[in-house]
């Protein structure tokens, strides 16, 4: 079974991908809502860490504001990877009730 990731935004707010068998299906809902709440939630995170730390950073420049950004924003990247690659690969196997339970009770995804 071949998985394709066909867009994972980087801004966090839409995840669509696709697991292509004999026939092309899209992935169950419950995989797909549980990616994009997760990106949410690393979102708002993100966003609130830094709004606290804002404040110490002082006056930044439009390139090391840009820098802030692509850094907190790869970190998510980086620390999502392993969740979704297991969320997309439950899916593709048709085992995704059991890992998405487990993965919104670990980070305290609401339905």
């Amino acid at each position: 079974m071949v998985l394709w990731l066909l867009s994972l935004a980087r801004k966090g707010v839409e995840v669509v991908a696709r697991a292509e068998a004999d026939s092309s299906r899209v992935l169950d809902s419950e995989v797909s809502g549980t990616i994009v709440s997760l990106r949410d939630l690393f979102e708002a995170v993100r966003r609130s860490e830094i709004h606290r730390v804002r404040g110490r950073l002082g006056n930044l420049s439009s390139d090391q504001e840009k820098v802030v950004e692509s850094l907190s924003r790869g970190i998510i990247e980086k620390v999502l990877q392993a969740p979704v690659a297991m969320l997309l690969e439950a899916a593709a196997a048709n085992q995704s009730a059991f890992i998405v339970e487990t993965v919104r009770r670990i980070f305290n995804l609401r339905r």
